[in-house]
């Protein structure tokens, strides 16, 4: 009977399910996606009437026009003057005004002279008297001007000189140097030993008032030997061994009769050698050609020959061109007649071959 009383809770099905949890938690849910929709249409709907920001308008700036001024035109030069008019009666008395001379030429640089003429260089860069008389007789005189005298040629006596020779310091057997002349005729010959080898070289020829005049000259080199021999009144050098000819040029000598010109010209003016820098320009032939040579004083030393010390004049052979390495010097003394206390030759890979003063025969 107590179950008849209670209430039924599945006759209605609908008054259930709408009070339920689940269904409160989906309505809830459904209200909120519907307040987020219109929150988002809100949202777009405002944002298209929010005015937006600009920046202000900037002032307008005035243009700048630029102008280009051509430069000055130069100044017109001014009208040449007419000459004035002169009357046929002062035609006759109206003096020619003079020509302006010509200036003086330079001298030609030291390292590019190529004339062959012996000069004279007092320091460096500076003229001897023999240029500086040849310039100004050419910018002066329209004819001809007269040959400058050379410098004072005195030889030395006949000698037999003794020199120890060395390589790269290395001692090796003696060289000498025989110097023989009678007035009119000379005779010159080297002897020199490098390791095992014979080096010989001679200058045969005249004497005249300037100095040496070689006719012959010849080489010896490890047993073979070469000659060429020199025509004076033909003006012509000829190389025998090698074949052909050139002209001889002014102030001719050979490779070795060279030193003793220059031997003779400090004997016999021992004040052109006064003051480093004086040159002196040969043109100096072997058995194969022709070249210029320049020999500079440099200055005085003292030279240890083995019996003491003595002085000496330093002379050089200037490069012969751009690079050239060989060097070529020698030592003159005084006490020995001027003739050389030392020879001294570098070759282009630092070889050096020395001869020094030993002793003399025949003084």
């Amino acid at each position: 009977m107590a179950t008849a009383n209670r209430p039924d809770r599945t006759a209605n099905p609908r008054r259930h399910s709408s009070r339920s949890p689940r269904y409160r938690r989906i309505r809830r849910w459904l209200v909120v996606l519907v307040l987020v929709a219109i929150a988002h249409a809100l949202v777009l709907l405002g944002l298209n009437h929010i005015p937006l920001t600009t920046l202000p308008p900037l002032p307008d700036t005035p243009a700048l026009e630029a102008i280009l001024i051509p430069p000055p035109a130069p100044p017109a030069p001014p009208r040449p003057r007419p000459p004035p008019k002169v009357r046929p009666a002062q035609a006759a008395q109206t003096p020619v005004p003079e020509t302006e001379s010509a200036p003086e030429p330079a001298a030609p640089a030291l390292a590019t002279s190529t004339s062959g003429d012996t000069t004279a260089n007092a320091g460096a860069g500076g003229t001897g008297d023999a240029a500086n008389a040849n310039a100004g007789a050419k910018a002066s005189a329209p004819t001809e001007a007269p040959a400058v005298p050379g410098p004072n040629y005195a030889p030395p006596p006949s000698v037999t000189m003794r020199y120890a020779s060395f390589v790269n310091g290395v001692q090796n057997p003696d060289g000498t140097i025989r110097w023989e002349q009678d007035g009119r005729h000379y005779r010159l010959a080297v002897e020199t030993r490098v390791l095992w080898f014979r080096f010989a070289f001679e200058s045969s020829g005249d004497m005249t008032a300037r100095g040496l005049q070689p006719t012959r000259y010849q080489e010896a080199r490890r047993n073979k030997q070469a000659v060429a021999r020199f025509d004076h009144a033909a003006s012509t050098v000829v190389f025998e061994t090698r074949g052909g000819q050139v002209p001889m040029p002014t102030n001719f000598q050979d490779r070795f009769s060279v030193f003793l010109q220059l031997v003779g010209w400090a004997r016999g003016d021992p004040q052109r050698y006064a003051t480093p820098g004086v040159t002196e320009t040969f043109n100096v032939a072997d058995t194969t050609e022709v070249e210029p040579m320049q020999v500079q004083y440099v200055g005085e030393e003292n030279i240890d020959i083995g019996t003491g010390m003595v002085r000496t004049r330093h002379f050089m052979r200037l490069p012969r061109h751009p690079g050239d390495r060989r060097r070529v010097e020698i030592w003159l003394a005084p006490s020995l007649d001027w003739m050389p206390a030392r020879l001294r030759q570098t070759e282009p890979d630092g070889t050096q071959i020395d001869l020094v003063y030993r002793s003399s025969e025949g003084r």
